[in-house]
């Protein structure tokens, strides 16, 4: 049992190679280093698991898991033509998101790497979008509105909040700015377009 008999190990051993990843990079992380956080020897870590690999693939698995029901939580009833709905569910993507800030970065760093096949941010959007699925005339049609619909949250959603996520501390930093007012004002102008973007959609759709 002396391999296993350190209270909570496998979630210590992920959360503290969130932390490392975050602030070393996923390449530059070493696994003595991770060991090292999480207060661990280095033989616990190849017990849970054979790799960082494995490791960044848990923590992402888990990731959108938790999104996904995140998405369920918020979807019924939502009209997404009402500004004050988006708003108040953009309020709990915020929270989900300050909660992961760590892996958000991390996610971030490796989606930017010129030799990925497929950012794992795509991953994010995907399930955003198939969640709010909508009923379409034909394949064609469902096909051209789930494109317009990636295209929108991707760079109307997903992709501000996770770069507010990476940029905000250093953001604070650089313009002496107070961490409250700049979270204050992202919110406000987050929201703003984010709504701008689903009233526009539902115009659309009634036009």
């Amino acid at each position: 049992m002396g391999k296993t008999n350190v209270p909570n190990a496998r979630e210590r051993i992920l959360q503290a190679a969130v932390r490392v990843f975050a602030e070393k990079s996923f390449e530059g992380a070493r696994i003595d280093e991770i060991a090292k956080e999480a207060n661990v020897p280095k033989s616990l870590i190849y017990y849970h698991f054979k790799s960082k690999d494995e490791m960044l693939d848990v923590l992402l698995g888990e990731f959108i898991t938790s999104y996904e029901a995140l998405l369920r939580s918020g979807s019924d009833g939502v009209n997404h033509g009402n500004g004050d709905a988006v708003k108040q569910r953009m309020n709990h993507y915020y929270s989900f998101a300050m909660a992961n800030a760590d892996l958000i970065r991390v996610m971030f760093m490796e989606s930017l790497k010129k030799s990925a096949e497929k950012p794992i941010m795509y991953r994010v959007v995907e399930v955003l979008v198939d969640s709010e699925a909508e009923p379409a005339a034909d394949d064609a049609s469902s096909d051209k509105d789930r494109k317009e619909r990636m295209v929108g949250e991707f760079f109307n959603g997903v992709l501000p909040l996770f770069g507010y996520i990476c940029f905000a501390d250093s953001w604070t930093r650089s313009y002496d700015m107070d961490r409250a007012m700049f979270d204050k004002l992202f919110m406000d102008v987050f929201s703003a377009a984010h709504s701008g973007y689903h009233l526009a959609r539902g115009g659309q759709h009634q036009s």
